[in-house]
């Protein structure tokens, strides 16, 4: 079972990058514009936390998405020495155009069960997520990704 898991894993973010790559974004970048989407601004050190990203990866990530006007770095209100991260539009229109090929990318993969598996996966797949999440994060965290 835990092989079928890790191919199907690996396939799975096999076609989601592919999907990804044809909006210009990695699967890094996509990761870290959800949850600036869904959280607001955020510190880098935060932002890295919430996306599972070490703290190397997290700065070109976000250098990269500077880049491509997707972020941008503010003073943080109350920490002079920190810079919140915030989503701009172009980098909502982006997330916007990724979740529909992210769904594409997700009906092709679940095309072979019908609506009824997919749910039950789904749930299976949740419940052993939440069974398993790291210390310090919440479960509504675990709902959201």
């Amino acid at each position: 079972t835990g092989f079928l898991l890790a191919r199907m894993g690996h396939v799975a973010a096999k076609q989601f990058a592919g999907r990804m790559e044809e909006l210009g974004l990695t699967t890094r970048m996509w990761g870290a514009l959800n949850v600036l989407d869904a959280e607001g601004a955020l510190t880098q050190q935060a932002l890295g936390k919430c996306t599972g990203i070490d703290p190397s990866s997290m700065v070109s990530t976000v250098d990269d998405l500077e880049a491509a006007e997707l972020v941008e770095r503010r003073r943080h209100p109350s920490d002079r020495r920190a810079h919140a991260i915030h989503i701009t539009e172009q980098g909502r229109e982006a997330l916007s155009r990724g979740r529909q090929l992210a769904r594409g990318a997700q009906e092709d993969l679940l095309a072979p069960l019908s609506a009824q598996e997919r749910k039950q996966l789904h749930e299976l797949l949740l419940r052993l997520v939440i069974a398993t999440k790291p210390k310090g994060v919440a479960t509504d965290q675990v709902h959201k990704k």
